[in-house]
């Protein structure tokens, strides 16, 4: 038998709560750890449609990577969506849990993962935390070769299925040394020009935040989603390999709720 606590232990031994940005709410956000799980299913998201799935493939735990609320709410009344999601989970005993910025922030977590999609050798953190060497936020490395910046914004749009992709541009000729972070990185953009990024790919980037390029560098809003869709294959992988005979699931859904035309 498996327990939620077992299961937390594991995910936080690899991504420490610790680690996590002192803003957010990680780790068991609705039901309790002395709970027996029947098995986990894993998407980037919580929403009803992914709490349905976990009901009809009769599995109790839902791991994402976005927690489905940061601050603290007063009432738990159905009127949104995200009380809506909090009521069907504890209407059907589904616990939730939620492995975010402590995700980022470590070796081999959300950033490792993009740097793996892009082919990027030499990684590193970005910005390494103070006096903690292993953990970090953004990661930059470097291209096998370069490419002219019409075809690394190809080469991105192909890899992460962008439906477009907002960029500032840069008097650059040639993309070598890329960095990158997951969901809203743009207040990285100073670390990444000092580190000597020809291009910065990320997500969430206001307009004025696009003018911090300063020309030195080419900076990429992929969305949101799009820069961490391949999150949920990573934390499935992780549990698959600790713990093979059980019920891993990822989920079929996908969350994104923005649309291009």
């Amino acid at each position: 038998m498996l327990y939620v606590r077992d299961i937390a232990k594991l995910l936080e031994e690899w991504a420490p709560v610790s680690v996590a940005e002192h803003y957010d709410n990680v780790g068991v956000l609705v039901g309790r750890y002395d709970t027996e799980v029947t098995g986990v299913l894993i998407n980037l998201d919580v929403t009803e449609a992914v709490v349905e799935e976990a009901i009809s493939l009769g599995v109790n735990m839902i791991v994402t990577h976005h927690p489905i609320w940061f601050g603290s709410r007063k009432r738990l009344n159905g009127e949104d969506y995200v009380s809506r999601i909090i009521m069907q989970a504890i209407k059907h005993d589904i616990v939730l849990y939620a492995c975010h910025t402590n995700l980022d922030n470590i070796q081999t977590g959300v950033n490792k993962r993009i740097c793996e999609t892009l082919a990027l050798q030499n990684v590193q953190f970005l910005r390494p935390k103070a006096r903690e060497e292993s953990y970090g936020s953004g990661m930059i490395g470097e291209l096998a070769e370069g490419m002219s910046k019409e075809a690394f914004l190809a080469y991105v749009k192909t890899a992460f299925q962008c439906g477009g992709i907002r960029y500032a541009d840069a008097a650059i000729s040639e993309i070598r040394r890329v960095a990158v972070c997951g969901g809203a990185g743009s207040f990285l953009t100073g670390d990444a020009i000092k580190a000597g990024a020809d291009a910065f790919v990320t997500a969430d980037i206001t307009y004025h935040k696009y003018f911090d390029n300063e020309d030195a560098l080419l900076l990429l809003d992929i969305g949101h989603y799009e820069s961490e869709q391949y999150t949920s294959a990573l934390i499935y992988e992780f549990l698959s390999e600790k713990m093979p005979n059980f019920g891993i699931h990822l989920s079929s859904i996908k969350t994104n709720p923005i649309k291009y035309f």
